[in-house]
């Protein structure tokens, strides 16, 4: 299948769309393939699962989330800092009760 239709942007062809592959900070593959299409639109999909499920992005909402991602509107804290908290579970409730 390589033809994708939104019912709303229209067709993305998967076959004839440039796919560019994500990367991380220190050049290493990332996640993630951007494809652009002919018709000017844009999707993403798993790099690893290129047959599976794409997101397509109209060109003005494409430039939207990039200019988004510039200014930091999707930026998390990172949890490298954060303590490991370990989960106990009551042995109390998985002991039999004593009579």
């Amino acid at each position: 299948m390589t033809k994708r239709e939104h019912p709303l942007k229209g067709e993305f062809d998967t076959a004839t769309a440039r796919w560019e592959r994500t990367t991380h900070e220190d050049g290493t593959p990332a996640a993630l393939e951007i494809g652009y299409a002919d018709n000017g639109l844009v999707a993403l999909r798993m790099a690893e699962d290129p047959e599976g499920d794409i997101l397509i992005y109209t060109p003005s909402e494409w430039e939207a989330f990039v200019e988004g991602v510039r200014d930091g509107e999707f930026d998390i804290e990172t949890w490298d800092d954060e303590p490991i908290v370990e989960i106990i579970e009551d042995d109390e409730e998985d002991a039999p009760a004593s009579k």
